[in-house]
């Protein structure tokens, strides 16, 4: 094991504080017991999907769920709050190699993803902010527009429904004339990230013991494999499985050695009145990713506050700093006052730092790291479905269930090559100043 860091969060993401389930606590760590028959570390949206799915498989089963952080303080919670069917894959490096065959595979993952979730909401009559208000791809630039009809090119081969907005109706959707030209996707659900996933962690079945604040130093492979806690105590179990993101380089340095990250910040203002809001107050709640993948992203959610997400930095350090928080603190607000220049006198606030792992290829880890042990990852920007699919697909892969979506996986998700430090650093610092660079007003 490489030298352990535990992660600890810059700022508060306002996602968190304005959950509805934030208030909600867990179980005791001062009670856990010596042994279980599973333990997953990380309680994101990869460990709950993995734990539900253990424990409605094998209802007779103790399972150990447990969080460094509050859940929701981490990287599930930090995101923009997207959670789109229709994804295109597209390596971050190198020559694309995703056939279409690859890209409907993505899309029948990512729905089988969205079933869980939309069954787990009705089944519990989960009171979440988790509304079907549609998602816009959006761009400025006349340059980048190029990369938009291809966006559509792709969709069209999918057999994805979207519709091309002009300027003018944009701007009367959105409320602001900034972008030029935009698809927009229906099928696409707006949430509290936070909010969902302690909402999902709350209704786990009664055989998945839940600890969060509770953080994990050691993992011990072989026939009775265990984990260490940051107090000493070491408790067993017969499978260990991690789905820990980027963290999970600290235990299995070897395996993640083509697991990176970056860093991406975020802020949102307060709830703005109709009177400030303007022209902005009569539109509906809607969320825009840029088409360019260094742009902003921009929500306007339904109790009319504005979110704002830009500026990236390579995770030299798997933990940002408060300095570099300030840093994009800056750029956060030009982005926010480009796009509502109404707003001059509104202050974003909740400043905070989140992680996103990534591979080139943006193809997950996945599979067996050391005698019972079994670990995954996230790839890409797209992190909530990602993480579902894999911690599902990794509990079938434990409990033997085959499937087509399974073989696919398997077969498939494998990470590419990334060079070793320094290179990779200077490597992904001169990518993301170009794509900057690249990116224009986008950002």
């Amino acid at each position: 094991m490489t030298n352990l860091v535990l992660p600890h969060q810059i700022g508060q993401s306002p996602w968190q504080k304005l959950s509805k389930y934030k208030d909600v606590r867990f179980l005791d760590n001062h009670y856990i017991k010596n042994n279980y028959d599973y333990i997953i570390v990380g309680a994101g949206f990869g460990g709950v999907s993995a734990a539900l799915e253990l424990a409605k498989r094998q209802s007779e089963k103790s399972i150990l769920l447990v969080d460094a952080l509050s859940i929701g303080e981490n990287s599930s919670g930090r995101n923009a709050g997207f959670f789109s069917v229709a994804q295109i894959a597209k390596a971050l490096i190198g020559r694309q190699k995703f056939t279409l065959e690859d890209q409907k595979w993505l899309l029948r993952l990512n729905q089988k993803a969205l079933d869980i979730v939309l069954s787990q909401i009705k089944e519990h009559k989960l009171d979440i902010y988790f509304d079907k208000e549609g998602m816009y791809k959006a761009v400025r630039e006349e340059r980048n527009q190029k990369a938009l009809d291809l966006l559509a090119s792709y969709f069209d081969k999918l057999d994805v429904k979207y519709e091309y907005v002009a300027k003018d109706d944009l701007a009367s959707r959105l409320g602001t004339n900034f972008y030029n030209k935009a698809l927009y996707l229906d099928e696409t659900y707006l949430n509290n990230p936070a909010e969902l996933i302690r909402a999902l962690a709350t209704v786990l079945p009664k055989n998945v013991f839940i600890y969060e604040n509770t953080p994990v130093i050691k993992i011990n492979d072989g026939l009775v494999p265990s984990i260490e806690l940051n107090d000493g105590r070491v408790i067993k179990g017969s499978k260990i499985i991690v789905l820990n993101n980027a963290f999970l380089k600290c235990f299995y340095p070897k395996q993640a050695k083509n697991l990176t990250a970056i860093h991406s910040f975020g802020a949102m203002t307060d709830v703005l009145d109709d009177e400030i809001l303007g022209n902005l107050a009569k539109v509906k709640p809607w969320g825009i990713t840029a088409t360019h993948p260094a742009g902003a992203t921009i929500r306007f959610t339904r109790d009319k506050r504005i979110f704002v997400r830009t500026d990236i930095a390579y995770a030299s350090s798997l933990n940002t700093s408060q300095q570099r928080a300030l840093r994009a603190y800056k750029l956060l607000n030009h982005a926010f006052y480009a796009r509502f220049p109404q707003l001059k006198d509104i202050k974003l606030k909740d400043l905070y730092g989140g992680l996103i792992a990534f591979t080139g290829n943006t193809l997950p880890i996945f599979g067996k790291m050391a005698d019972n042990v079994y670990a995954a990852s996230t790839s890409d920007g797209s992190g909530v479905t990602r993480a579902i699919i894999v911690g599902t697909y990794l509990a079938h892969l434990i409990l033997g269930i085959d499937s087509a979506e399974l073989n696919y996986i398997k077969q498939n998700y494998k990470a590419s090559y990334l060079p070793p430090e320094p290179f990779r650093a200077i490597g992904a610092n001169a990518t993301i100043a170009y794509r900057n660079f690249e990116a224009g007003s986008e950002l």
